[in-house]
Formats: structure tokens, C-alpha cells, sequence
């Protein structure tokens, strides 16, 4: 995206880190409402808190970024790291959800690829002759067999242009959060960089 309107819609740190900015209330803003019984520890992070910094990644492409929490109610040490470790982990998950999908998009390739494969020799070692004598019944089955295998291969190249690409791309922007820098400020203090 064009600096220009990065720097207008970010602050930076003197090192040119870009910070994604989220003020809430309390540290309860940024867990998930439905689980508020729990501990912070067991509780899981709030979607629009987690699609907010999914999309200022997206927007910051390359760029460095920290992010930075303020907070309006007073907050200990320990809830802090916790909230450190929750989006950690958190993003952490998702990073190995990707690869899990990654991982079945190449089975999936290799799979639909050897299928193609093993369908063209078959049709290749036994092909028919173009004999009128022929059972129609053969001649179709066998050219079934080539269709099936392009379906087989057709379906193997098309994972491998656009199944691979989303996974990769999601597993870089939870990889790059999960590993950020992450500030937790009081709002009072905020303007102290």
C-alpha cells in the first residue's frame, strides 16, 4: 500500500515500526464475551479484536508493526501477560491450523496427480485398436479412462495455482502477529513514546 496513506492511517515508532492501535476499555473488551465465567487463561480472544489486527497486516503488507493495546481501567502484570500469551497462542493455533490445510492441499495434489498419472498409462499400455470389430462398450469405458484421468490432473493443477497460495499467505500473517511485539498501556499513558 502506498505510504501515504499508511502514515495517515498509523503511527510509527522512531524506528519506523508502523502501530496497530486498538483502545478499549478493559482488558475484557479483547476476550470473547460468551465465556466470561471463565479465567482469562481459559478465555478465547474477540473475533472483531482478531480480525481488526488480521487486517491491519494485510493492509501493512512488508512493513514491521508492533501492536499496542491501551487500555482505560487499571490492569496488573499478570493480566497483561496473559493477554501477551493468549494472542500468542491464539495466532500461534492458526498458524498450525494453515499448515495442517497446507499439508492436505499438497496430499491432495499428489493424490489427484498420481491418479492422472496412473490413468494415462493405463490408457497408454492398453490402448485399443481403431478396429470396427471394437465393443463399443470398450471404446467408451476407455475413453472414460482419459477423461477421468484430465479431471485427475486438471484437478491436481489447479490446487497447485490456487489451493497453496491462501494457506501460505495466512500462515505468513499469523506467523508475523503470533511473533510481533506487543504493548499493553494504560490510555493515560499512552502518548509516551
Amino acid at each position: 500500500m502506498d505510504n501515504g496513506i499508511l502514515t495517515n492511517r498509523y503511527e510509527f515508532t522512531g524506528d519506523g515500526k508502523a502501530i496497530i492501535d486498538i483502545s478499549v476499555e478493559s482488558m475484557n473488551d479483547l476476550f470473547n464475551s460468551f465465556d466470561k465465567k471463565a479465567s482469562f487463561v481459559k478465555r478465547e480472544l474477540d473475533q472483531d479484536f482478531v480480525d481488526y489486527i488480521i487486517d491491519s497486516v494485510k493492509e501493512l503488507g512488508d512493513r514491521e508493526f508492533l501492536v499496542r493495546v491501551s487500555v482505560d481501567q487499571e490492569f496488573n502484570m499478570l493480566q497483561e501477560n496473559i493477554l501477551r500469551k493468549a494472542v500468542a497462542n491464539y495466532f500461534t493455533y492458526r498458524y498450525q491450523i494453515e499448515n495442517l490445510n497446507l499439508r492436505k492441499e499438497i496430499r491432495k495434489f499428489t493424490m489427484m496427480m498420481l491418479l492422472g498419472i496412473i490413468l494415462f498409462t493405463l490408457v497408454s499400455i492398453y490402448k485399443l485398436p481403431d478396429a470396427p470389430e471394437i465393443e463399443v462398450w470398450k471404446k467408451i469405458f476407455q475413453e472414460g479412462l482419459v477423461v477421468a484421468a484430465w479431471v485427475a490432473i486438471w484437478e491436481a493443477v489447479t490446487s497447485l495455482i490456487f489451493g497453496w497460495n491462501p494457506y501460505y499467505i495466512k500462515r505468513g500473517i499469523y506467523e508475523r502477529v503470533a511473533k510481533a511485539e506487543f504493548r499493553v498501556i494504560n490510555n493515560l499513558l499512552r502518548f509516551e513514546y
